[in-house]
């Protein structure tokens, strides 16, 4: 596993190296403009990004390299424990945010879940997950190897989220997108919804509910 950390503190740096570095194979960038150059001919499997660096800070050093690098996973690993800074980040699409300090071992642990469940696309018909697939083609999903099938407005609703892993989807935009030009009450979503989570259990506790904005897979 390659992963590349983002902090404009040497001795940070140095630090993750020490920790790390036995586990990973690391790329440490001290200057987060450099991110950029080394994204554009470099591949690796997930970020740990500071939030609060000289320059540029990690919002907006995340939002440049997305646009390029929309399914790389991004951790950002910050000292600000705000309720604003974490929301901020989730909201645009992070993987994690995790609040200094942080054991090794759950950073670790973290780091890997990350990686393992980053949405592979070896056919275009298949969306896979660790432990989970979704098959376009038929509409029909896997889990632990049993085969599930799924109505055609269960299929809309995990393709959605599956293809969009960390965006938030707003119950306006999941209506008009399974009815289009047709109103609906709002409990036929959540109906569903629940009929699609009975489905898919477990991998249906990454289905995430956002209080007054919608629905996400969050990974």
């Amino acid at each position: 596993m390659h992963i590349t950390i983002v902090d404009d503190v040497k001795d940070n740096l140095r630090s993750y190296n020490e920790l790390l570095s036995p586990t990973f194979n690391l790329e440490l960038i001290q200057n987060p403009i450099d991110l950029l150059g080394f994204l554009g001919k470099t591949q690796t499997d997930l970020i740990l990004l500071d939030l609060h660096m000289p320059t540029i800070n990690g919002f907006e050093l995340y939002q440049k390299f997305k646009v390029t690098h929309p399914d790389l996973p991004v951790i950002f690993l910050s000292g600000d424990p705000s309720e604003e800074s974490i929301v901020k980040g989730l909201s645009l699409g992070a993987d994690d945010f995790i609040v200094k300090p942080v054991s090794l071992r759950e950073l670790i642990a973290r780091i890997k879940n990350k990686i393992s469940l980053t949405p592979s696309t070896a056919s275009d018909n298949i969306l896979s997950f660790d432990g989970f697939k979704l098959y376009c083609d038929m509409q029909m999903a896997e889990i632990a190897e049993e085969k599930i099938q799924l109505t055609p407005i269960e299929f809309k609703l995990i393709h959605l989220l599956a293809k969009n892993p960390n965006k938030v989807f707003s119950r306006e935009y999941i209506t008009n997108l399974l009815w289009p030009n047709v109103h609906v009450q709002n409990q036929n979503i959540d109906t569903h919804l629940s009929n699609l989570r009975k489905k898919l259990m477990p991998f249906s506790r990454y289905i995430k509910t956002i209080k007054s904005r919608g629905y996400i897979l969050r990974i």
